[in-house]
């Protein structure tokens, strides 16, 4: 049997669950299923490689990917919430196995598989806008007001200390500082519009 045909029945078994979130993890579940029946029996006929499969997949949906829950009490013991009572039967292993599940870090999205196409596609969309911003900023504002614009946004000089610079007071300069940002916003919008 060829890795391709073992590809095939897997993916065929799989599709009859009709689950789109587990689909690719129950070919998998199948391909190595097979692969281990083929190890233990390397002139096994097609159909008991099938029913390898489907069991496999089977007990990969009804089994592997059940919740694991727990007692509220055995939950509190694990935490160090509970009293002497709530122990009740619960042996040290036990307790053990609970503090290392109530400790582990389910929900850290760190362990998730991160989309990282759509994460540079979003930078090089940012990147682009951040690219526009300035480029209007220099064809529509004054070099003085394009200086200012640069030292505010890309320098992160505060309003007080441009006010020190302008010899102005820092509400005159927070009111030019919008005003610029209106002209930036207006000239780029327009500028995309344009044909």
């Amino acid at each position: 049997m060829t890795p391709e045909f073992i590809e095939t029945l897997s993916k065929k078994s799989a599709y009859k669950y009709y689950n789109t979130s587990h689909y690719d993890d129950l070919v998998s579940e199948g391909v190595l299923a097979a692969y281990e029946e083929l190890g233990k029996n390397s002139q096994a006929p097609e159909q008991r490689i099938y029913q390898v499969i489907s069991t496999a997949q089977w007990k990969f949906l009804n089994a592997d990917c059940l919740p694991v829950t727990m007692p509220f009490d055995l939950v509190r013991v694990a935490k160090g919430l509970g009293s002497p009572e709530d122990k009740r039967g619960y042996s040290d292993e036990t307790i053990a196995w609970a503090k290392l599940v109530c400790d582990a870090p389910q929900l850290n999205s760190s362990l998730h598989d991160e989309d990282n196409e759509s994460d540079q596609a979003e930078a090089y969309e940012r990147q682009a806008l951040v690219k526009e911003v300035w480029d209007s900023a220099k064809e529509c504002l004054t070099e003085e007001e394009y200086d200012l614009f640069h030292m505010y946004f890309d320098q992160e000089v505060t309003q007080e200390v441009l006010g020190g610079i302008l010899k102005v007071n820092q509400p005159a300069v927070s009111k030019k500082v919008r005003s610029m940002c209106q002209r930036v916003r207006k000239h780029a919008i327009n500028k995309k519009w344009e044909l």
